[in-house]
């Protein structure tokens, strides 16, 4: 790639980063997920129905609501599927009529046992805030349909929470990426226009067409053994690449 013309520069006022993939990578904590199946069952039996074992319930409802969000995702659809909805479904299906506040609860317990399976890239921390030392606003845009509060509380407790200036996730919108709404709504809670932001995923899809079409620039996070041509106005292969990769594009900062 040639080195930008001078008159092509352009100030760089913030980055978009997606979450999984990009800042974190999971990895499917079994242990901690059989333990939080428990922990519903017992919750469950204190409601006075007979409860289901751990088993039943994670192949009757449980996976049946995993394996809703993935079959959402592969239709492509933009509107974001409530999780929330899909589990009522699911556990009245099993016999459960559960109030919100219980309902509320079992997701909690779920959602959070996946903290367990949640490893941050050791450069992230330190690129954001490179970044905000040099007068760049940081931030998140993911595709997450999850509950929302946890969704928040996993940022702390991996340790993220603070290196970043503002947080978008799918849930709170109602539109996963690459829709234009998520997008408009990352950069207001930002504080960038779109021509001075980028946006950084692991996502052709998502992350690259979706930034471009919102008017964003966009660089992708490719993984290891991909080969396949990209859109992208820059491609890296980890995050400690990206500052370099964002000057040969024509933009700077600081």
């Amino acid at each position: 790639m040639s080195e930008p013309a001078a008159s092509e520069a352009r100030e760089l006022e913030g980055v978009l980063f997606d979450y999984g993939e990009t800042l974190v990578h999971f990895k499917r904590p079994d242990a901690a997920l059989a333990a939080a199946d428990g922990e519903i069952v017992a919750l469950l039996a204190a409601s006075g129905k007979p409860a289901p074992s751990a088993t039943a319930l994670r192949g009757a409802i449980l996976d049946r609501v995993e394996r809703e969000v993935l079959d959402h995702q592969g239709t492509g659809e933009l509107a974001e599927i409530s999780v929330a909805a899909a589990a009522r479904r699911a556990y009245a299906d099993a016999g459960f009529d559960l109030d919100n506040a219980v309902l509320d609860e079992v997701l909690r317990i779920e959602q959070e046992a996946w903290w367990q399976g949640a490893h941050v890239d050791p450069a992230a921390a330190p690129l954001l805030d490179a970044l905000r030392r040099d007068g760049v606003r940081v931030g998140l845009c993911s595709n997450a349909p999850y509950r929302i509060r946890s969704l928040h509380a996993q940022l702390a407790h991996v340790g993220l929470e603070t290196h970043l200036d503002a947080v978008t996730f799918s849930a709170e919108v109602g539109w996963r990426k690459p829709s234009p709404r998520i997008f408009t709504a990352a950069l207001h809670a930002l504080g960038t226009a779109a021509s001075g932001t980028v946006m950084v995923g692991d996502s052709e899809v998502h992350d690259i067409a979706g930034a471009h079409a919102a008017g964003m620039r966009a660089v992708l996070l490719r993984s290891p053994g991909t080969r396949a041509r990209s859109a992208a106005d820059a491609v890296i292969a980890k995050l400690d690449e990206l500052t370099g990769a964002l000057r040969s594009i024509g933009l700077y900062w600081g």
